[in-house]
């Protein structure tokens, strides 16, 4: 019987125990056309692309179900794509160019239209109408149940044998001893996270794992003392004495450093000892702010002075910083000789907030693990890996790493849909 505790739902514990033994209860097969390594978005994407090609898949996921990764994107909003959907957004855009092919938008929204989803646009950004990313994972395990997959959770692939005629994989059901098999004529590798066992034990090269997406750390300053506060921004990053990037969001002050969508963009790209600048108002002029610092151009400026366009409490620390001429302790492109004023001062800090990046942060998870297979090995038209014949990977498998914004998750879906239709392609 399912305990429950008193005026709430089953326990946490309880709740496992029934997804384990449904999982438990689902028989595999002996054999199949495709099996797909890694259940979650690319996975899934690519199971249904080769069932609906006719041929007999089963999905094999080490969770106890399949799609739940989907559940936690866009804080469980699920930012599934967007209309800005471009190469250039990755870490390798050659590569993923020729893999998303010239209408990679038009592909996805036709795909996720069949599935039965609608959605709406929030700026660039397009979220299912229901703002719920369960949504996009229903319509997903629907779609493969309909496609007549077979949807096997809580199985790890313990080894992956190639042979002959196939494929022949060795599979441990988690509660169990038993190790049971299966050969596939096809396997698509789909899984996330890093686990990269099975592309090593096969010989393929692999870029080792990093976290990206996240926030990043920063040297000890006063900046620091802003924990919980947040601002639109300008983000730059100097690297060396070059400014190289630079992206507007919100930002958010934490006491180890930095965190925000933009900040989660920056983790793709900077390196320890690396220096960011933060323009915290990044719409009004240069002109405009020496106005309101300084009207009368004293050198000096009034408590408050700035309280209609910052918070209060990031403009009272910025004030108190120009009065002592704060200095970061390292140097920035255009900053060689020190604010005559503490006006100017103040003006610098509030158009440049300096920081030092001691690397990204470790704490809490990172939205996306960089690393993966490297692309050199893989045909981009059909994601097969060149050189082992039935063999193809997608998704975070792969080391292809984009920003935030729906790029990761779009990735995922067009590289699931090539590789599985290519899979099922090939074993006619």
């Amino acid at each position: 019987m399912t305990q429950r505790r008193a005026g709430r739902g089953p326990s946490r514990a309880a709740v496992r125990e029934g997804q384990l033994r449904r999982a438990r209860s689902i028989e595999l097969p002996t054999s199949c056309d495709v099996a797909v390594v890694g259940g979650g978005a690319s996975g899934l994407c690519a199971a249904i692309a080769a069932a609906e090609a006719d041929a007999r898949v089963v999905v094999l996921e080490r969770d106890l179900e399949c799609g739940r990764t989907i559940l936690a994107t866009g804080n469980g909003r699920c930012n599934f794509s967007t209309v800005e959907l471009g190469a250039d957004r990755y870490n390798d855009p050659a590569f993923v160019s020729a893999a998303l092919g010239e209408t990679p938008l038009d592909d996805i929204l036709a795909f996720f239209r069949e599935s039965g989803l609608r959605w709406s646009l929030e700026g660039p950004r397009l979220y299912p109408v229901s703002r719920q990313a369960s949504s996009v994972r229903s319509v997903l395990l629907r779609r493969a149940r309909k496609a007549g997959v077979t949807l096997a959770p809580a199985r790890t692939v313990v080894s992956l044998e190639p042979g002959p005629d196939g494929f022949s994989l060795a599979l441990s059901t988690e509660g169990e001893e038993a190790v049971s098999g299966l050969l596939a004529r096809r396997v698509v590798l789909a899984m996330g996270g890093g686990a990269l066992d099975l592309p090593r034990h096969l010989g393929l090269e692999v870029t080792p794992t990093s976290r990206a997406l996240c926030p990043v750390d920063c040297e000890d300053s006063p900046v620091l003392g802003l924990d919980g506060r947040r601002d639109q921004a300008a983000v730059s990053l100097v690297h060396g004495h070059f400014p190289c990037w630079r992206e507007r969001g919100e930002v958010l002050f934490r006491d180890y450093g930095l965190s925000g969508i933009v900040v989660f963009d920056l983790s793709r790209r900077v390196q320890p000892g690396d220096a960011v600048t933060i323009d915290l108002a990044p719409d009004v002029a240069r002109s405009e702010l020496q106005g309101l610092v300084d009207p009368f151009a004293h050198g000096t400026f009034e408590e408050g002075c700035l309280d209609g366009i910052l918070d209060p409490a990031i403009a009272r620390l910025l004030e108190r910083l120009a009065r002592e001429r704060w200095d970061a302790g390292f140097e920035l492109p255009g900053r060689e000789d020190p604010p005559r004023s503490d006006s100017e001062a103040l003006v610098r800090l509030v158009s440049g907030l300096p920081l030092r990046v001691t690397g990204v942060h470790q704490g809490g998870p990172a939205q996306v693990t960089r690393g993966g297979i490297a692309t050199s090995q893989v045909d981009p038209r059909t994601m097969g890996v060149r050189g082992m014949r039935g063999l193809f990977a997608c998704g975070e498998a792969l080391d292809v790493d984009g920003d935030c914004g729906g790029y990761n998750l779009s990735w995922a879906w067009k590289s699931g849909l090539v590789a599985g239709s290519n899979a099922a392609e090939r074993t006619r």
